[in-house]
């Protein structure tokens, strides 16, 4: 850009504004589309159905999307120290039937869209373990409401946003 727009322009000035704003522009390497195989999608009680979008976007890859449904350690923690052993694992075991259905019913969806999907469902920390995964898929996608009951249509979850501040697979919001 640069280049077209200031070559002719600033003459001398050319380098200093070439590296002034080189901050702003792409490497070459940035500029390369990656390729997309494997996509995590984790998924949660406030997760909701994917949208059009969503599917319009993950349709331009040919890509296998691993879904994960993480029931939240520390709860479960709660739960056992604060009743017993019985209640905890009577908590673990309806999140993990609950968990089962929403993968069920995304993975059905997606794979009538064509997709290859994998699940997996299992006790962790959101957000540390989708980074941790991350880094064995070529994109995140990610509910802008994961992991946040609190969420309104237009905000973002803050442990969306750190798993994008901490990943570097490309991120998918929607």
């Amino acid at each position: 850009m640069i280049q077209r727009k200031f070559k002719d322009i600033v003459g001398r000035r050319y380098d200093a504004v070439l590296k002034d704003y080189s901050e702003f522009l792409l490497t070459d390497e940035e500029t390369l589309v990656p390729e997309v195989r494997s996509i995590l999608m984790p998924l949660d009680l406030f997760v909701h159905d994917l949208t059009d979008e969503a599917m319009d976007v993950l349709s331009a890859y040919n890509a296998t999307i691993s879904l994960a449904y993480i029931t939240d350690a520390t709860v479960v923690a709660i739960l056992e120290q604060a009743l017993d052993q019985a209640a905890a694992e009577e908590f673990r075991a309806r999140k993990e039937e609950t968990g089962r259905n929403i993968l069920d019913k995304t993975a059905a969806r997606l794979e009538e869209h064509g997709f290859s999907t994998r699940t997996r469902i299992f006790v962790g920390h959101k957000g540390d373990d989708v980074i941790r995964m991350a880094k064995n898929h070529d994109m995140v996608a990610l509910c802008r409401c994961y992991a946040d009951g609190e969420a309104t249509s237009d905000s973002i979850s803050p442990v969306v946003l750190r798993i994008c501040q901490q990943v570097e697979t490309p991120a998918l919001i929607y």
